[in-house]
């Protein structure tokens, strides 16, 4: 049983802290979205350990909205894969510090070049956001995670939220239609369902 409530406890302080961020919530996530739906080029979402989960995800997300993405992990662009990144393009930067030396290097490099960056982190003034165009500030109380905040448990799990708020405004915004997102998924169970729906 104390297994069982400590496991209630985790999950109910998250849910707490999601509150928090959403309240978090202002002009900055605005100005993202209409740079979001607004990219003419591609989307490149970038970060490096569990911030990288959350972007590959999160650029498979906006692929499904009409928004086409792609993720490319911070310490491979540093031998090459940068090149990939366009001045037409938009540059999405995971960072809960906003100091990962992978991310602020990438950083400095598509800097360089004018293309736009968003950055998604708690950590408004650092390094990564002062590189960007628009800021997303993402802050979670310490306890949501591990070892006095270090290990990025609830954290994580609200910088997803952000993300996935982010893919329902842009599908807002966009108005990209179901048929589509049927289709981008022929060789799944999306597709199967969605036939038997219309016979």
């Amino acid at each position: 049983m104390k297994i069982i409530q400590l496991a209630k406890e985790v999950i109910l302080a998250e849910a707490k802290a999601l509150e928090l961020v959403a309240d978090q919530l202002g002009e900055s996530f605005s100005e993202a979205v209409q740079l979001l739906a607004e990219c003419n080029g591609t989307v490149i979402v970038s970060g490096v350990g569990t911030t990288g989960t959350v972007a590959r995800r999160f650029a498979h997300l906006l692929c499904n909205v009409g928004c086409p993405a792609l993720f490319l992990h911070a310490g491979d662009s540093l031998h090459g894969s940068s090149g990939a990144v366009k001045n037409d393009d938009l540059l999405v930067l995971l960072s809960k510090t906003g100091e990962t030396q992978e991310t602020c290097q990438l950083a400095k490099i598509v800097h360089q070049r004018g293309t736009p960056i968003i950055t998604l982190t708690a950590e408004p003034d650092s390094s990564i956001a002062r590189l960007s165009q628009v800021v997303v500030t993402i802050k979670t109380p310490p306890e949501v995670d591990p070892y006095d905040g270090l290990m990025a448990v609830g954290s994580s799990l609200a910088m997803e939220s952000v993300c996935d708020a982010l893919v329902f405004c842009v599908l807002e915004v966009k108005g990209a239609s179901q048929d589509r997102f049927v289709n981008g998924h022929p060789g799944g169970i999306i597709n199967a369902l969605s036939k038997g729906r219309s016979s």
